[in-house]
């Protein structure tokens, strides 16, 4: 299988999922620190986020990738550092998902 898989290409998936990460962290500092528009900037970036994760989660539901329900909890337990670990390890599980089924 190839980084074609996605609905979206592969750099754009990287893209949304470094993005979100960053809009959203801005978004909670600007909140903490008293910024004017600190609720816009937190909002874009949860936004961007869930859209993100949903992309993310539909590509581990699609394929046939090694340990499926372990990331399939991890999304819902610790959704950034999934996304972020998931996009690392994609092709190798992909690949071990094919040799193991």
């Amino acid at each position: 299988m190839d980084n074609q898989d996605f609905r979206i290409s592969y750099t754009t998936a990287w893209f949304l999922v470094v993005g979100s990460t960053l809009i959203t962290f801005l978004g909670s500092f600007a909140k903490f620190s008293g910024w004017e528009y600190s609720q816009v900037i937190l909002t874009i970036g949860l936004m961007l986020f869930f859209s993100t994760w949903v992309i993310i989660f539909s590509d581990i539901v699609k394929n046939k990738i090694y340990n499926r329900s372990f990331w399939v909890i991890t999304m819902f337990v610790m959704p950034l550092i999934a996304m972020v670990f998931y996009m690392f390890q994609r092709n190798k599980l992909l690949r071990l998902g094919q040799r193991f089924s």
